[in-house]
């Protein structure tokens, strides 16, 4: 299993941990609270490193990984099933900014993507740090 964690603006660690046919998306242990919402804004440069990485990442879990827009319920990454918890998590993707419901209120696991959520996830994500680019060029 890989790891690598990234930073938000207020300290808060994003653990991304993939292995072959997952990338999941942990918090930090010490960092755990009462609340099942979590918020992880980034600098700029920090998101388009998750980007990167979380590119990396997924092209390195699946074969075929291709990028590309949600078109049913279960290739769209808004929710997801957690098996192991039996309950839904949701993730809310934004400028800058990964918000995050968490299965379980006890567990640090925040999200575990398969190939296709993990596909239309890429896609908007890569959208969003295109035009973060391009307002930073201007």
């Amino acid at each position: 299993m890989k790891t690598k964690i990234f930073t938000g603006i207020d300290g808060l660690e994003l653990i991304v941990n993939s292995r072959k046919s997952a990338v999941i998306f942990e918090m930090n242990h010490n960092q755990m609270n009462n609340k099942c919402s979590v918020t992880y804004n980034f600098e700029i440069k920090d998101f388009i490193e998750l980007y990167k990485y979380v590119e990396i990442i997924s092209n390195e879990s699946w074969d075929n990984f291709t990028p590309k827009e949600a078109n049913s319920l279960g290739a769209d990454y808004y929710e997801y099933y957690d098996r192991e918890h039996d309950n839904n998590g949701y993730l809310y993707l934004r400028e800058d900014m990964l918000k995050i419901d968490r299965p379980l209120l006890e567990s640090n696991k925040l999200y575990q993507f398969n190939k296709r959520k993990m596909e239309s996830f890429i896609y908007d994500l890569k959208k969003i740090v295109d035009n973060a680019i391009l307002v930073q060029i201007k």
